[in-house]
């Protein structure tokens, strides 16, 4: 099964949290058991696995980035 989901940004250099829309996608499909690979086509964007636990993680990527 393949689920499209459409992310809009509003700044240059920005995280969007995706989690929920990508658990939405996988209870829709009806999979229960498997592996869930989230593809990003786009050649000026990337992903990123952050428990969130601690929100200077999300401040130190995106200073990192603006550095670069």
């Amino acid at each position: 099964m393949t689920e499209t989901i459409g992310v809009k940004t509003q700044a240059r250099v920005e995280l969007v949290e995706i989690t929920g829309k990508v658990k939405a996608a996988c209870a829709k499909s009806g999979v229960s058991d498997g592996i869930c690979v989230v593809f990003c086509p786009h050649t000026t964007a990337g992903l990123t696995i952050n428990a969130n636990a601690d929100p200077s993680v999300r401040r130190d990527n995106t200073a990192a980035l603006n550095k670069l």
